[in-house]
């Protein structure tokens, strides 16, 4: 792998709390906004089914068309942030995720339902990777891990209101109101990230400070970093994001069907009920933090800890949580607290190892294609299984993705300790 060539003195940062608190304010409701317009549909899954709009095996395709898209598009999302304006690039996302969401609302039929959220996939893929470009950009070094870690919380509270909208929805009639409303939030978003990011920037250019050492576009110490042991370490990590999407998706688009089958809710309350994930999910984005700053110092361990924990809790749930609501929720819980720890390890904290590089961006845009390329998998993949098999051989499929993801972060380990020595060293944790 070779670094990003040079690009020009580093841009100015930030530095004052006013102007990073608003800065924060807009990347975390603009990232926050992208949830409502993705995980809509996952949160009314159960309700369109039941009303007979789309089976099932239709509904995962839907499903698995956002992200197929979305992963495609992220291929080329963190390229893109690192050569082209990212602040646009998110502006682009957003606003064209609304219009999709528009089209949502007013969409019946599998293909076109399909096409528009495959079209929603394309558009969102350009938010997260141009997003951790910015934040580079305008903050220095000492902020930027503490911001990217913050904004791991945008995905419970992100899901959290999605199956909120998904509720209110349902209660008023109709789930088509669940895209209505987030089109809505995500046009709303993505005004306020164009006309603030652009204020924010002038600003910096304008009275910003020079960065303190990781500047965003030279490429430090390429020499050191080499083409086998880059691949040794990131190949194994990849393949484990990709594990992290299965999971982490699997359980929160078929947790309202599994609990409106086993137990006999409603749609809206099986919706309702599945909204104490997302709640306990905001503990694992600073659990898995603190066991890395204070014990294992490595990303991929920490990763591994937590795809352990999650397996344990997935194995307990096949073979106990089935008895009772309360038991499946508590584990179900758990094991997606402990995706949330895997996505911020992977997903947040590790692609700042390659800011220094110029490269925190593509790699963020690689690592999230492999995640979501695991997701579009779990739409159609574990809805099928589902049909055919039943509950226990879900629960069982996601005990053996659980202990492929430990593995794949055992093996990505030991390669990732000697390749970041050769990275310079990436932001300290908060």
């Amino acid at each position: 792998m070779k670094g990003a060539a040079q690009r020009g003195p580093a841009v100015r940062k930030l530095y004052t709390h006013t102007s990073l608190r608003l800065f924060f304010a807009l990347c975390w409701f603009g990232y926050f906004s992208t949830y409502l317009g993705r995980l809509n549909l996952t949160a009314c899954i159960a309700e369109i089914s039941a009303s007979g709009l789309l089976s099932r095996t239709q509904l995962g395709y839907v499903s698995g068309a956002f992200f197929v898209c979305y992963g495609v598009g992220q291929l080329f999302s963190g390229l893109l942030a690192d050569r082209l304006c990212p602040r646009r690039l998110v502006g682009l996302g957003l606003l064209g995720s609304a219009a999709a969401n528009a089209g949502m609302a007013l969409a019946g039929g599998a293909l076109p339902m399909a096409l528009l959220w495959g079209a929603n996939g394309l558009v969102q893929a350009l938010t997260w990777a141009p997003l951790v470009r910015t934040v580079t950009d305008l903050t220095r070094r000492q902020t930027c891990a503490r911001i990217c870690l913050n904004l791991a919380t945008t995905t419970p509270a992100g899901t959290l209101a999605a199956y909120s909208l998904c509720v209110g929805a349902i209660a008023l009639g109709s789930w088509r109101g669940a895209f209505w409303a987030a089109c809505a939030v995500l046009a709303a978003a993505g005004v306020l990230w164009l006309a603030g990011v652009g204020a924010l920037q002038r600003t910096a250019a304008r009275d910003g400070i020079p960065d303190d050492g990781a500047g965003t576009g030279a490429a430090a110490g390429p020499a050191g970093l080499r083409p086998g042991p880059a691949a040794a370490a990131l190949v194994p990590l990849g393949l484990a994001a990709t594990v992290h999407g299965l999971l982490r998706e699997g359980i929160t688009t078929w947790a309202p069907s599994y609990l409106q089958d086993t137990f006999g809710f409603p749609p809206a309350v099986s919706v309702a009920l599945t909204m104490v994930l997302p709640l306990v999910n905001l503990f694992g984005v600073y659990l898995a933090n603190a066991v890395n700053v204070r014990w294992l110092r490595s990303e991929p361990a920490t990763a591994l800890a937590c795809f352990g924990l999650c397996g344990a809790c997935l194995l307990g749930w096949l073979l106990a949580g089935q008895s009772g609501a309360l038991p499946a929720l508590m584990l179900l819980a758990a094991a997606t607290t402990c995706m949330t720890g895997v996505s911020t390890m992977l997903l947040s904290l590790l692609p700042l190892r390659f800011t220094g590089l110029g490269l925190a961006a593509t790699v963020t845009g690689v690592l999230n294609a492999l995640t979501y390329a695991g997701s579009a998998l779990s739409g159609v993949g574990f809805g099928a299984i589902s049909e055919r098999w039943g509950w226990h051989a879900v629960a069982a499929a996601w005990c053996a993705s659980a202990a492929a993801g430990a593995l794949l972060c055992a093996a990505g380990r030991r390669p990732w300790r000697a390749l970041s020595r050769a990275l310079r060293p990436g932001p300290p944790k908060r």
